[in-house]
């Protein structure tokens, strides 16, 4: 016997599934945050191998948990994902982990940035955010082939459509956890769109 809604992520698709992850990600923010994985779990979540992991971390490239000798939290685990992708693009490892640091600690200025900012600058600054991101979008459907990283522009629009329609991009104000939230849902979303620019010229030639 089957019971009612057990088998709800079956008749999810992908992109909603994806969505979906992201909602459930960012509404269990605080357990995320404390969230510690051993060498060979974070490699396995990480798809790296557990001795490019430890290499890496003896390198001083990623550096495990700071509560923890040997375990690694969820900032460790995005820096390795993104050492990875860099390396996929054809960086080597230390050109990978300097774009990555780069990119990292633009980021977490930016993060900062936000948090100075009233109740007011923030609403304006994500709304901002937002209309910048829409004008990416209508491009990218007057570009982009039809067969070419669909998935992944759905997969933006889906979180941004969510942003908008939970009030987050032009609600009274945040605290500075939600905008630091915020502000790197905001960058995953940028982040698959400049993905699917990079691409366009790669599918034309």
């Amino acid at each position: 016997m089957t019971l009612p809604g057990s088998d709800a992520h079956a008749s999810v698709d992908p992109v909603g599934r994806e969505a979906l992850t992201q909602v459930l990600v960012a509404n269990d923010g605080e357990v995320i945050s404390r969230l510690r994985l051993s060498a060979a779990e974070a490699a396995r979540v990480c798809r790296v191998t557990p001795r490019q992991l430890i290499y890496w971390t003896k390198k001083g490239l990623v550096r495990p948990a700071p509560d923890s000798e040997h375990d690694y939290d969820v900032f460790a685990l995005e820096k390795v994902i993104r050492i990875r992708q860099a390396l996929e693009k054809g960086h080597s490892l230390e050109r990978a982990a300097q774009i990555v640091q780069r990119d990292m600690d633009a980021l977490a200025a930016d993060v900062e940035r936000l948090e100075r900012l009233t109740p007011e600058e923030t609403e304006n600054e994500l709304r901002r955010r937002f209309e910048r991101l829409e004008e990416r979008i209508a491009a990218l459907r007057m570009s982009l082939p039809a067969s070419l990283g669909l998935a992944r522009l759905k997969r933006a629009v889906a979180l941004l459509s969510r942003l908008e329609a939970q009030g987050d991009l032009h609600g009274p104000g945040a605290d500075g956890e939600a905008v630091k939230a915020l502000a790197l849902r905001l960058g995953r979303a940028v982040d698959e769109i400049e993905q699917a620019l990079r691409e366009v010229p790669a599918a034309r030639a």
